[in-house]
C-alpha cells in the first residue's frame, strides 16, 4: 500500500483535515486531507497553516540555545539577575531559578491555580488581553494576580512539573536577553531566513486565508478569524509571556524546514540557523521526547502537541535523515496509553515504516 492509501486509510471519518510531509533521503513528500474549513468548504492545501500547540516549545528552547550561541545567556544564571527582579519559590528562597530549569521543567514554576472565579496566577490570567506584567505572577506578593500556587513544594530542580507558563517565561528572557521582542527575534532569525509564513501570532501571518480553523470531532471550535482576532498585544519587553507556549502558526511544508535543519546540523539548505554543536547540545539536553525501536535498532526524536482540537507531531531520525510533521485540525481522537492520540500514534508508525 502506497503512503497516500496508508494516510488515507488513517485519516478518512477520523480527521476533519490533515496535512503531513515525509522528509526521507532528501526527498519530500506532501499529502493533504479534507477541509481547513467546513463553514467556508475549504480544503486543506500544501500552504494551509495551523496553530501546531506545544510542538512550539522546540522552537522557543532552539531559540534560548541561539542566544547561548551568541553568548548572551547562561543557562545556568539565576534568571532573577536576567528579569531584574527577585523570582524564587517562597518555599525554597535560597534555591534560584535557571533557565535551565524552565527548559526541563524542573524550575518548581507550574501554571498555578484552575480556580475559574479567581484571577491570579498564569493558567486564570492567560486568554485575557489585559496587561499584567510578569513581576506581578512571579515576584509582587502584593498583586492581585499574585498566587503561591505557581510555585509548588518541591524545590527548583527537584521535580518534573510541566508547564506551559515555563515556556512562556522563556520568551520573557529571550526578550530581555536580546532586547527585541520575542516574536520579532524568531521571525527575524529562523522564519525569514528559511523563508517560512509563520509566526507566533496569526495576525501576522502573510497570507491570512490559509490559516485553519480548528475543530472539536467534527464542529468548528474556532475560526481563522477567531484565532486571527484573539492575537495578543504586543506588551513591554519581558512580559508577553501569553501566547509562547502553545501559540505557532506554521504549515507543515514551513514546519518540515525546521526539522530538516535539526537532522542536518543546524543547516536548512544554505541557510545555517544553529552550530552544528548548539544543535548537538538542544539534543543532549533530552528537550525532546525519544523512542528506540529495537527490532530496527533505531532511535527516533520529536515533539507532540495538542490543543483546541488541532493535534500534531514532528518527529525524525538522526541516523536516516527521515522525519515526519503533521497536523490534524479536528477530529475523533482516541487516547492511547502513550499519552498521545491514536491518530498521532498511526503517524508515528508511518514514519517508523519508513525508516
Amino acid at each position: 500500500m502506497d503512503l497516500g492509501n496508508k494516510l488515507y486509510n488513517i485519516f478518512h471519518n477520523q480527521i476533519v483535515g490533515g496535512s503531513v510531509v515525509l522528509i526521507k533521503n532528501e526527498n519530500e513528500i506532501k499529502y493533504n486531507y479534507g477541509y481547513s474549513s467546513l463553514i467556508e468548504k475549504k480544503f486543506v492545501e500544501d500552504e494551509t497553516i495551523y496553530r501546531i500547540a506545544s510542538i512550539s516549545k522546540a522552537i522557543i528552547a532552539m531559540v534560548i540555545l541561539k542566544l547561548v550561541e551568541d553568548g548572551l545567556l547562561d543557562l545556568d544564571d539565576d534568571i532573577s539577575t536576567i528579569l531584574g527582579y527577585k523570582v524564587q519559590n517562597p518555599k525554597y528562597p535560597n534555591v534560584p531559578i535557571t533557565t535551565r530549569m524552565l527548559l526541563h521543567h524542573t524550575s518548581s514554576i507550574t501554571d498555578g491555580l484552575d480556580n475559574d472565579e479567581l484571577e491570579k496566577g498564569y493558567n486564570r490570567v492567560n486568554g485575557h488581553h489585559y496587561f499584567v506584567s510578569l513581576e506581578d505572577l512571579l515576584s509582587n506578593q502584593n498583586s492581585k494576580y499574585y498566587t503561591d500556587k505557581t510555585f509548588s513544594d518541591y524545590a527548583p530542580g527537584e521535580k518534573y512539573i510541566y508547564s506551559n507558563f515555563g515556556a512562556g517565561i522563556l520568551a520573557c528572557i529571550i526578550e530581555k536577553c536580546s532586547n527585541e521582542l520575542f516574536t520579532e527575534y524568531v521571525e527575524r532569525w529562523l522564519f525569514k531566513p528559511l523563508e517560512m509564513d509563520a509566526s507566533f501570532k496569526a495576525s501576522k501571518i502573510i497570507k491570512k486565508d490559509k490559516i485553519s480553523d480548528a475543530f472539536t470531532n467534527f464542529n468548528t471550535k474556532r475560526t481563522a478569524q477567531e484565532f486571527i482576532e484573539s492575537t495578543y498585544p504586543d506588551y513591554p519587553l519581558g512580559n508577553n509571556f501569553r501566547g509562547p507556549a502553545g501559540g505557532l502558526f506554521v504549515s507543515m511544508q514551513d514546519l518540515s524546514k525546521i526539522m530538516i535543519a535539526l537532522m542536518n546540523d543546524g543547516k536548512y539548505k544554505d541557510v545555517e540557523v544553529l552550530k552544528k554543536e548548539t544543535v548537538d547540545k538542544l539534543f543532549n539536553m533530552n528537550i525532546f521526547a525519544s523512542r528506540y525501536y529495537q527490532e530496527k535498532d533505531i532511535w527516533i526524536k520529536g515533539y507532540t502537541g495538542g490543543a483546541y482540537g488541532i493535534s500534531t507531531v514532528m518527529y525524525f531520525s538522526l541516523d536516516k535523515k527521515t522525519g515526519i510533521c503533521f497536523a490534524a485540525n479536528g477530529g475523533n481522537y482516541k487516547p492511547v496509553s502513550t499519552g498521545l492520540n491514536n491518530i498521532q500514534e498511526q503517524i508515528i508508525d508511518v514514519l517508523v515504516n519508513e525508516l
